[in-house]
């Protein structure tokens, strides 16, 4: 499309959750060229398509459109309004809702109880709350639960705080209380508290009282979503779209998956990327450990011709040279506190007989098991818990000296939320080892092997791969 110059007005209505668009002085040719430039900011091809029966059979263009109808999701708007002036659309108007007011003075570093705000925890606040919806990307470790506690002191009315593990449930209003010393509400875990002004839900519950929250968080005024590279799921967006708060952001240390679709529907539902903390910053002011990756390839022989699932399960979990290494070296390290993140229960379970006086949390374990293990982590005596998923991301681990992904994978949100387990400061040396593998035994797992690799390159960590006989 050539851009020219157009005489026709477009008027934009633009709410919390969605903006509608209407025309005027126009010909049914520059509408049409206008809708065509709104659908370009607004649709994506979701991850497969090309596989997809409908697409495959020339029924469907491959395009998952968030335009419905005269209106589209909100926090897309400014690039819906970037492309109509790059093609020459200037006569724009936007019509915006109430947007409460705020105590921009009451924001300082000393703000809270027991905690002084860094700089760019400062800063942060300040440019989240002005822009009023948007993104903070903040590496683990930034203290992003003292950013949202800063945020819900700030903003008058009711705060909503979304999470999705009950880990954090319990960690973010504990956290939150503390900051300000203000009760904070509880809905999750079999616990309904609300009454209180803030309230921590999580997604899963609050997805099953879809009536409640279209009932009660319409007086809502500020809507966080911890951990909101979660949001595109279906469940997630039902919850989101179903509060109409004027203030709405999303924190993540990794909220952009690199997936078109997923990434323009989070973008919709809150607003675009106005923060970014990265590691590499907090490991240049000395908040975050600096990690040293090491990469150990087991010499296995033949290649494994198998499917992904198969060779996990033989090459992975029930590899008996790899899980030998992975002992072996836990036990040598004598770390104060290491920590070793399994994918799977069974894995978890081997290493667990393996490797003399571990601890093995998962998602059966109690709350209690899970704390005691936090606890004994912290205390630094030499232990090694092993742990499932449910130690992924959110959960507050202390600062352990040794870090073992024996899971795989090639999820850069996933690899990145485990690396920040570990990366808490640590008072004397404040490095971290990570052990991971390079699994060359079967094509899949080899080319998830590579691409953790390449993550860790392009997050500046410092690699080194160690070739190990399988005959040690």
């Amino acid at each position: 499309m050539i851009a020219v110059k157009y005489s026709m007005e477009i008027t934009f209505d633009r709410g919390p959750i969605y903006t509608a668009f209407s025309f005027s002085n126009a010909s049914y040719t520059d509408i049409s060229s206008a809708i065509a430039l709104i659908h370009e900011c607004t649709q994506a091809k979701p991850h497969g398509y090309q596989f997809m029966p409908r697409y495959k059979m020339h029924q469907w263009d491959g395009y998952i459109r968030l335009c419905k109808g005269s209106k589209f999701p909100t926090g897309l708007l400014q690039s819906v309004i970037d492309n109509l002036r790059e093609y020459g659309i200037h006569n724009l108007t936007i019509n915006s809702y109430p947007i409460p007011g705020y105590d921009v003075d009451a924001i300082q570093e000393n703000m809270l109880n027991g905690v002084t705000l860094r700089p760019y925890q400062v800063e942060a606040i300040k440019t989240l709350l002005a822009y009023g919806r948007g993104i903070a990307k903040m590496a683990t470790n930034s203290g992003k639960t003292e950013v949202i506690a800063a945020m819900a002191k700030v903003v008058p009315g009711s705060v909503l705080v979304l999470v999705t593990k009950k880990d954090l449930l319990y960690q973010t209003s504990e956290r939150i209380e503390m900051r300000l010393g203000e009760k904070v509400g509880i809905i999750g875990d079999d616990v309904w508290k609300s009454s209180n002004r803030i309230v921590v839900g999580m997604i899963q519950t609050l997805s099953k009282h879809l009536d409640w929250v279209h009932l009660n968080a319409k007086d809502t005024q500020l809507a966080m979503y911890d951990e909101t590279h979660h949001l595109p799921s279906a469940t997630s967006e039902k919850v989101m779209l179903g509060i109409p708060a004027p203030y709405r952001f999303g924190f993540s240390g990794t909220p952009l998956k690199n997936d078109n679709l997923a990434d323009l529907t989070l973008i919709g539902a809150t607003g675009p990327v106005l923060v970014d903390i990265p590691n590499s910053e907090l490991i240049e002011q000395g908040i975050s450990a600096e990690p040293f990756i090491e990469m150990y390839n087991v010499d296995g022989g033949v290649l494994y011709m198998a499917d992904w699932q198969e060779a996990y399960g033989d090459c992975i979990v029930g590899n008996y040279t790899r899980n030998t290494l992975i002992t072996k070296l836990v036990v040598e390290s004598a770390a104060p506190s290491a920590l070793i993140l399994v994918e799977r229960l069974e894995h978890g379970q081997l290493l667990h007989h393996d490797i003399p006086d571990s601890i093995f949390v998962h998602g059966s374990s109690q709350m209690e098991e899970r704390q005691s293990a936090l606890d004994q982590l912290r205390a630094g005596t030499g232990v090694v818990v092993i742990a499932t998923p449910i130690f992924d991301e959110g959960v507050d681990v202390p600062a352990v000296n040794l870090l073992v992904l024996v899971g795989g994978g090639k999820a850069p949100i996933k690899l990145l939320q485990r690396i920040g387990r570990g990366m808490r400061r640590k008072e004397n040396d404040n490095t971290l080892r990570v052990i991971d593998f390079v699994d060359d035994t079967n094509k899949y797992l080899l080319k998830h092997s590579l691409e953790r690799a390449k993550i860790y390159e392009q997050e500046g960590f410092n690699v080194k791969v160690l070739v190990v006989n399988s005959e040690m």
